[in-house]
């Protein structure tokens, strides 16, 4: 196979994307300056599951030591019957005392040795009340997440090597974009829209350049993410007014907007953002690598020629990525789904009611920038790498027709001969 050389755009054309990337990047520091929130630490009223709001009371770690169900009658399953009937003991920093088991806990099966995290209810006026010394939150997962987590590293490094880890370097940069700057800048009444458009564009610079290098590839994979967000946001914000979906459907929506001076449809329209970025930067560097990778396979390729054979890689990937978003939603309301699905509704109704239309709206949303994002990506591509690439002269000489049975370069190559010709040839000799 021959080996040829990446080609690269045009001094020109890398002189206009670096004076369209500076005033990005500075549109992004200034509003980070700007937005950055004031008071991060901001609180919420009932705030969570392990809030501590009785007197006296604090959060620790307990190991079960004891479950004692003789109390209970045989064959019972209702967990509501089993949490009162059932005993539990745990040890928690060096003393046994009594555990308070949920009944969906029970459901789970809390068993001796499991790790609980608890409430402590021991230096509370309320335990003679509660009548255990502490309440149940939730097991402790830490080890098992952390290993997952570990597992989650090795093997990306162990399958894209260096480039794995600059991509899971991004990673880390996002989440600490999305849990340092975002979220305290959205509690601290900073405008919700504009605070996500700076948040996805620092994300795309550093995650972008970070996986996969500074190149006009990688810059034009860049833009394009761009151009998917400016039009998924826009398309979001009108959808969702048009929608009506600025109403709280659920706990955490409730809180939110009594709490805060946060409006669902800001929330809604953030979160698009921010999963439209995930599926564009996956497109949109695919769709770029894979105009370079045909510009370097045919340089001689003309534009119509490569936008086109590029595009049909792009349309497989808008599939399988559609699937891929669409799956993701489903996923994560499936206990809705499965709810909604007991009752005698048409899908239709279903689709378009509460929460569900929120999924809805997102999915349709996504998609719709994700398909555009891929032809734009595509074409501002092929101008990039064509920019690079120079025709063949035409003054060169053309090559000098050669008889047959003459070497060519040097090399004893002869054209192939009929029978015929073979067996004139041994007769002559």
């Amino acid at each position: 196979m021959t080996v040829q050389s990446e080609p690269k755009a045009s001094p020109r054309v890398r002189r206009i994307m670096i004076a369209c990337l500076i005033p990005l990047v500075v549109a992004t520091i200034v509003g980070i300056v700007l937005l950055w929130p004031g008071n991060p630490d901001t609180d919420l009223p009932g705030g969570g599951p392990t809030t501590n709001s009785a007197e006296g009371t604090s959060h620790t770690e307990a190991t079960v030591t004891a479950v004692d169900a003789t109390a209970c009658e045989a064959g019972e399953t209702d967990p509501m019957v089993r949490a009162d009937c059932t005993t539990y003991t745990v040890e928690a920093d060096g003393r046994e005392g009594s555990l308070y088991v949920t009944p969906d806990a029970v459901k789970a099966g809390v068993e001796v040795g499991d790790t609980l995290k608890v409430l402590d209810f021991t230096d509370s006026p309320d335990r003679a009340e509660l009548g255990a010394d502490y309440v149940f939150i939730d097991f402790d997962r830490n080890v098992p997440m952390l290993a997952l987590a570990i597992i989650y590293a090795i093997v990306v490094l162990l399958v894209a090597g260096i480039r794995g880890l600059r991509a899971l370097l991004g990673l880390g940069f996002a989440g600490a974009v999305l849990f340092v700057f975002m979220l305290p800048a959205m509690l601290d009444g900073r405008p919700p829209l504009l605070v996500a458009l700076v948040a996805a564009s620092a994300i795309m610079v550093v995650a972008l350049y970070l996986a996969h290098g500074i190149s006009a590839r990688t810059s034009t994979a860049l833009f394009g993410t761009v151009l998917g967000i400016i039009i998924t946001g826009l398309l979001g914000a009108w959808m969702t007014s048009w929608a009506n979906l600025g109403i709280a459907y659920s706990e955490d929506g409730y809180l939110l907007v009594d709490t805060t001076d946060l409006a669902m449809t800001d929330i809604i329209v953030c979160a698009i953002l921010i999963t439209g970025l995930g599926v564009l930067n996956d497109v949109t560097i695919t769709q770029a690598s894979a105009v370079w990778e045909l510009a370097t396979a045919a340089p001689t390729m003309k534009p119509a020629q490569l936008f086109a054979r590029a595009m049909r890689i792009g349309r497989d990937h808008i599939a399988s990525t559609v699937y891929t978003i669409t799956f993701a939603y489903v996923g994560s309301a499936l206990m809705t789904l499965i709810i909604v699905s007991a009752h005698d509704q048409s899908l239709f109704d279903t689709f378009t009611l509460g929460d569900m239309s929120v999924e809805v709206v997102s999915i349709l949303v996504c998609s719709i920038g994700l398909v555009v994002a891929i032809p734009l990506t595509t074409g501002l591509g092929v101008l990039v790498v064509r920019s690079g690439l120079r025709p063949p002269r035409r003054s060169e000489p053309a090559e000098e027709a050669v008889a047959p049975g003459t070497s060519v370069s040097g090399l004893d190559s002869q054209a192939p001969m009929t029978r015929r010709e073979a067996r004139l040839r041994d007769r002559g000799r």
